[in-house]
């Protein structure tokens, strides 16, 4: 084996794939976002930002993430996108709060629909 293969062997390779309405935060019940009305409006679901981190660190990954790291964690959104990526700035400021609060661990990579 190579160097290279041997260290490749050492990572997990994954990718955790989420939704960002009723998954990560909660519509309030306002279609066509969601339907969830358990929670008010923009609420981010107990637990979920934890379990996103578990699934992302693996069992062989390092105890934290360095500053600054993507991460493996990309959220899906049915939005399309729109001139001057007004719906990605949008979902990546909710992001970046989350960050700077210490509340989401890495960046998340955001796919539009």
């Amino acid at each position: 084996k190579t160097k290279k293969s041997k260290l490749r062997a050492t990572k997990a390779w994954r990718k955790v794939l989420s939704d960002v309405d009723d998954t990560l935060t909660s519509s309030g019940g306002s279609y066509p976002a969601g339907i969830d009305k358990r929670f008010t409006k923009k609420v981010v679901y107990p637990g979920v930002l934890s379990f996103y981190r578990e699934l992302d660190l693996g069992t062989v990954g390092p105890e934290e993430f360095p500053a600054n790291s993507a991460g493996n964690l990309v959220f899906l959104s049915a939005r399309p996108h729109i001139y001057k990526d007004v719906s990605e700035k949008h979902n990546f400021a909710k992001f970046q709060k989350m960050r700077s609060r210490g509340i989401m661990h890495a960046t998340p990579s955001l796919l539009a629909g």
